[in-house]
């Protein structure tokens, strides 16, 4: 697939063949995020019927982002140097063993702590590549297409996989990790057979140069992560609050979660795909603008009809903004150091995870309503940054 030009690739996206090829990629998108979720409802019950402290759930849950955040630019950058499939299938093996491992090892903490450890190693892999992928085989004016439809799968899997984790959990805790464990295999296969590699590195030619942290590089990677790690912390924060002023049940929040994240879905899989090149300005503004409305109104809530809207507001906007950020951002540099680039993303991506949580709960601590005047703040400076990217001329 490298030997033909993006035009012609973008001439033939309507055949079979890329079809099928994207159906992989979104099948690995969604199970990467499926996975991420999956143990949301697990952890918390292992934790308390294991009768340990409830910092183990929160580390168990952090270490893996921990992992991630350390690992996804060496994954990044070898992808551009060995190839992609090399890089995704190493991923995805590791993935797979992560699930095996927590699975068969249900009742020892010290191997359950490695599995996730594992887990997170692994999981940047995937996500560099898939995204490298993408921008491999994409022209620019097409990327916002495909970009929306693999966030829509990251949106499905962040809404079946806490589901499906729960359902299963209920005849056992360690069956949703060998279902998983499972899935991954089955996938594995497929991208060994069907995937053909999309980048081939060439020796002793420095085709991109390396990799130049320009000013509009640095303003979409802290934009990237002032958003995720604002998102997190209102998954993080949201329940405790909405406990204090509405006594919400566990079943009302995961109905609203998943209304909520069915709509981001949606969103990405239909209205951001057909997103224009030269139009993501508007968009990404009119996404930040929702999300600090709805953090401003949060803390003000009066009954469970209020907060949907809030949450749906706040899930709303980030659909609009994160793709677009991750489509643009691939558009930034050459496909030698893509790899790279996206390797750095997802590292962002984790260290928000793991910051946004702990920034959030503990402003609870001192105030219910701090933590969302603080999102409300930044989401301004994300804002602020990307009008920013935009008026130096850059159009994504």
């Amino acid at each position: 697939m490298n030997s033909n030009t993006k035009s012609e690739r973008s001439a033939s996206s309507s055949t079979p063949e890329l079809k099928s090829f994207f159906s992989i990629l979104m099948a690995i998108q969604f199970f990467i995020y499926f996975g991420f979720s999956i143990v949301i409802p697990v952890i918390p019950a292992l934790v308390k019927d294991m009768g340990l402290n409830a910092f183990h759930m929160g580390l168990l849950l952090s270490i893996y982002s921990i992992a991630s955040f350390i690992a996804a630019p060496f994954w990044g950058q070898l992808s551009d140097k060995i190839g992609r499939k090399k890089i995704l299938l190493i991923g995805l093996t590791g993935f797979a063993i992560s699930f095996l491992t927590f699975g068969l090892f249900i009742d020892n903490l010290t191997m359950l702590y490695i599995s996730r450890i594992i887990g997170g190693l692994f999981s940047g892999a995937c996500f560099s590549t898939t995204t490298s992928i993408v921008a491999d085989v994409t022209t620019s004016e097409e990327r916002n297409r495909y970009m929306g439809l693999m966030g829509m799968m990251i949106g499905f899997g962040f809404i079946f996989g806490p589901a499906v984790g729960g359902l299963l959990a209920g005849y056992s805790y360690q069956l949703p990790y060998f279902v998983t464990s499972a899935i991954l295999l089955a996938i594995i296969v497929a991208v060994a057979a069907k995937l053909p590699e999309t980048h081939f590195h060439e020796t002793g030619k420095q085709t991109g140069g390396r990799l130049n942290y320009t000013v509009p590089i640095i303003i979409l990677l802290i934009s990237t992560f002032i958003v995720t790690m604002t998102m997190s912390g209102m998954e993080s924060s949201f329940q405790l609050l909405e406990i204090e002023r509405i006594d919400i049940t566990p079943m009302q929040m995961g109905i609203l979660f998943m209304i909520g994240g069915l709509v981001n879905a949606l969103l990405q899989g239909g209205f951001l795909r057909k997103v224009k090149h030269g139009q993501e300005r508007g968009i990404m503004v009119l996404g930040q603008i929702v999300t600090m409305i709805a953090f401003v109104m949060l803390p003000f809530t009066i009954n469970i009809y209020y907060a949907g809207i809030c949450l749906v507001l706040l899930m709303s906007g980030n659909a609009l903004v994160r793709t677009l950020l991750t489509s643009t951002l691939t558009k930034s540099t050459s496909s030698q150091n893509m790899g790279k680039l996206t390797g750095v993303s997802y590292s962002l991506d984790s260290l928000g995870r793991i910051i946004g949580p702990l920034l959030f709960t503990g402003l609870l601590s001192y105030s219910l309503s701090l933590p969302f005047f603080i999102g409300a703040g930044t989401s301004l400076i994300a804002l602020i940054l990307i009008a920013l990217y935009f008026s130096k001329g850059k159009t994504a």
